[in-house]
């Protein structure tokens, strides 16, 4: 079955995590750290901190930016849920924006055209593509708003006025997910990327239970502040660490970054050239002004032109070993978000989840695997 996303692991790889299997350091150790200066080293991020999985680094960026109670966070209600529901744990209101209907994007405009008061908004760099960043946080900064990134499809896209994703010119943070299917993978794992020096020692020091060994000022603290064992907890907090296993696997995938960018590129440049000619399909055009790393193909489908529907897709292209998804459904359908506050109407959102379909699209892909899907999306709809 070909699947819509895949992990690539090769030798390269399974040597790095053998390295670490046969250290003395399995959690804890010197991996972390270096794959977090090769996640700083792609993004240009001043700071980068490794986590256990994008949920968390969602969370923890949330949780250090002050969201919480009494905050309200705007969302594009196209996205997974964790993008809100890491909001909705730490006791903030959710208001759900509009996106683009082809994009699928959270626009300037969008958020401009909002007149629901927020603290903080998340644009979403879905499948890969960019959110106009310098545009939101225009926006943004005339009504005191911060902007936090959900780069979990983004890692490794680049604008073309050599901002990589996620350096934070126009953010107080992002956060990365390096799930199997992600552009790179830990097995689970995300990182945060911030600028400000004290956000990086509170993310540093949450991931690891809250503990504090720099400003302590328990009731020890002056008889044993000195000593190497001595630490303190200030406020509660879990373990969201990386284990070094995951952080050796990582760094390696980090050196083929590229590699999976290009293979990437190459499978959508050759969906869309198979498939100019198909009325009922469109597939995502290139962006005019950013390289994104296409984490997924999404296309659009005009279902009255095929002549069939949605569910007919999936269950042709699964008599050819062929598994397509959707992503996603829109926030605002789904039972833990559908009393959320919205900013206007959502019209573009359910525009783009009426049409949209994820394409198989992995650098394992071989030529053999692209034949297929294209040659069941050609006889679709005939």
């Amino acid at each position: 079955m070909i699947g819509y996303g895949r992990q690539s692991i090769d030798e390269s790889d399974i040597a790095a995590v053998l390295q670490v299997l046969q250290s003395d350091h399995l959690t804890c150790g010197p991996a972390v750290a270096q794959f977090e200066t090769a996640v700083a080293g792609r993004t240009g991020a001043r700071h980068a901190v490794a986590v256990s999985n994008g949920t968390a680094a969602l969370r923890l960026l949330y949780r250090v930016a002050g969201v919480g109670p009494g905050t309200r966070v705007g969302v594009p209600a196209i996205t997974f849920v964790a993008t809100a529901s890491q909001a909705l744990l730490l006791g903030a209101e959710v208001v759900l924006l509009d996106v683009d209907p082809q994009t699928m994007l959270l626009t300037p405009g969008i958020l401009d055209r909002c007149t629901e008061p927020l603290d903080f908004v998340v644009p979403v760099h879905l499948a890969g593509r960019l959110c106009d960043l310098p545009g939101i946080a225009a926006v943004a900064a005339a009504r005191g708003i911060t902007v936090l990134e959900d780069a979990a499809h983004a890692f490794g896209s680049t604008r073309h006025d050599g901002h990589p994703c996620g350096d934070c010119t126009w953010s107080a943070g992002a956060a990365f997910s390096f799930h199997p299917v992600k552009n790179i993978t830990t097995g689970e794992g995300g990182a945060i990327t911030v600028t400000d020096p004290a956000w990086d020692r509170r993310l540093r020091s949450l991931r690891h239970h809250g503990i504090v060994r720099d400003g302590r000022r328990g009731p020890r603290a002056a008889a044993e502040g000195d000593a190497p064992w001595y630490h303190e907890f200030h406020d509660p907090a879990t373990n969201e660490r990386l284990c070094d296993i995951a952080a050796a696997l990582g760094s390696s995938q980090c050196r083929r970054l590229q590699a999976f960018k290009a293979a990437r590129q190459r499978i959508v440049d050759r969906y869309r050239e198979a498939c100019a000619d198909l009325g009922w399909i469109s597939l995502p055009s290139q962006p005019a002004d950013h390289d994104p790393f296409w984490h997924l193909c999404i296309a659009h489908c005009d279902w009255s032109v095929a002549g069939a529907d949605r569910q007919d897709l999936f269950a042709a292209a699964r008599e050819r070993g062929i598994a397509l998804q959707v992503h996603y459904i829109p926030l605002h359908l789904q039972p833990l978000l559908a009393g959320a506050s919205r900013a206007g109407p959502l019209s573009g959102t359910e525009a783009a989840y009426a049409t949209a379909v994820s394409l198989p699209c992995h650098p394992g892909l071989g030529d053999a695997d692209c034949a297929r899907v294209i040659a069941c999306l050609r006889a679709f709809g005939t």
